[in-house]
């Protein structure tokens, strides 16, 4: 079973608790545009040749990704950042527009090239306290 970029309207009903077909009119325009947006800034993450074969069957994990930013994109259109009725108050970490996190860019990649791509080794900071030769302590002698 081929999975084509962008994912259809159907699938980001799913993400959002929505029967199929719910989504009409304006929001079904919005809902379209996310799943687009989204499309894009996973795409740009990997060669044009990648790129253009994902568009016709792309990795499931990649799907994945860009269902959850166009359902960031799709929940929150104005960037809200808190929102409070009452006493209730809800704070959201990130603005307006489809985004795709470090995590979600690293999934591409990933998918992509077959490696995971991060990090490994050590970062050594040198001590404030000497130069970082071990000092001998003093004999002591009673």
């Amino acid at each position: 079973m081929s999975l084509p970029l962008p994912p259809p309207v159907s699938a980001l009903e799913a993400r959002l608790g929505l029967p199929a077909g719910t989504l009409l009119d304006e929001d079904e325009a919005r809902a379209e545009a996310a799943l687009e947006d989204a499309t894009v800034l996973a795409l740009a993450e990997v060669s044009e040749t990648k790129a253009a074969a994902w568009e016709l069957d792309a990795p499931k994990v990649v799907r994945l990704v860009i269902l959850k930013a166009a359902r960031r994109e799709f929940e929150n259109p104005r960037g809200l950042e808190t929102e409070s009725l009452g006493e209730h108050s809800v704070g959201i970490s990130e603005t307006s527009g489809v985004y795709l996190t470090g995590r979600e860019i690293a999934q591409i990649r990933r998918a992509a090239t077959g490696r995971s791509g991060g990090f490994v080794g050590s970062v050594r900071t040198p001590s404030a306290f000497g130069d970082g030769d071990p000092v001998l302590a003093p004999e002591v002698v009673l």
